[in-house]
């Protein structure tokens, strides 16, 4: 009695207890179904399902859809998911000169959409032999005997060999390059039609011609921005609107000087004497004492110590 009741108290009801079962082996026949879904879920894809059926385009160009499409490389029944976006991109962009950009997209099932800017010509690179016409983003629109009216002028840009219709300008020094490109930016955000041509021949000393009779002088491309504000304002508060002459931007400060047209006139006069002087000094016949022996043969042993200098 005593047995029993104890096993009664401690919960025991006379069944043997449960073995625990051992854990399921996992079938790898799932994942490999999976797997093979994927696979031909991706061939198919790549074949029977997203082919091209329609092309959109978008945007303004001097182009026909039909000359986009057909320069793109796109055809009916091209593979929407191998399609070479960049591919067909760069080619419009080669084969039509006037698009400047050119963004394609992929619509699925079956379209594609083509999203157009026109190029639009921005300057003119005037060189030795003829002018690249230039956009903003600096394509190489035409090769021209005659610039375009009211573009900016660009003068010493020294293009890289090869450089041809199509490309994007580049010149020999790729310093000069980005000096470019950044006075491009510059001056078609200033939009100052005052400003009539730029030159870049000197990469230290940038210059630009106003209203055709004030060269500035901006020195290197540094503070670029703040030369040429600084710049603008002197040309609108400090100089006549009928002066000529140059306009010096000083480096690394707020000063500039300014020298008028009758001012470097002079100075050329006086630069020009001064070398004569010097040259026929040179190139004169003197005897053994020192004097000057004249056209004539005679001596000129005048003193000529009190004459003022042309130039020091």
């Amino acid at each position: 009695m005593q047995n029993t009741d104890t096993a009664y108290r401690s919960g025991y009801n006379g069944s043997p207890p449960r073995r625990k079962q051992p854990p399921k082996k996992r079938s790898g026949a799932g994942f490999i179904v999976f797997i093979l879904s994927c696979a031909i879920l991706a061939i198919l894809s790549t074949t029977v399902f997203f082919n091209i059926k329609n092309v959109v385009i978008s945007g303004s160009s001097i182009y026909s859809s039909d000359e986009i499409i057909s320069a793109s490389g796109i055809k009916g029944g091209d593979n929407l998911v191998k399609l070479s976006i960049d591919r067909c991109s760069n080619q419009i962009l080669n084969e039509l000169i006037y698009i400047e950009n050119a963004e394609i997209s992929r619509k699925f099932p079956s379209t594609v959409e083509i999203s157009v800017t026109a190029s639009e010509a921005a300057a003119n690179f005037i060189c030795d032999d003829g002018i690249y016409l230039i956009s903003k983003d600096g394509k190489i629109l035409d090769y021209i005997t005659e610039q375009k009216a009211d573009l900016l002028n660009f003068t010493g840009t020294d293009p890289a060999e090869g450089t041809a219709v199509g490309q994007h300008f580049a010149s020999q020094d790729d310093t000069k390059t980005t000096i470019i490109y950044k006075l491009m930016e510059l001056f078609l955000d200033a939009d100052n039609e005052k400003i009539t041509s730029i030159d870049v021949t000197d990469n230290a000393n940038i210059t630009f011609l106003y209203d055709n009779r004030i060269t500035v002088e901006l020195g290197n491309i540094n503070d670029i921005d703040y030369k040429y504000s600084f710049s603008m304002e002197i040309l609108s508060e400090k100089i006549n609107d009928s002066t000529e002459g140059v306009l010096t931007i000083l480096s690394e400060s707020n000063q500039a000087s300014f020298m008028d047209k009758s001012t470097l006139e002079n100075n050329d006069l006086v630069y020009s004497a001064n070398m004569e002087q010097r040259s026929q000094e040179e190139t004169a016949v003197t005897d053994e004492d020192g004097n000057v022996i004249t056209d004539d043969g005679s001596d000129d042993d005048s003193d000529n110590s009190s004459a003022d200098p042309i130039m020091e």
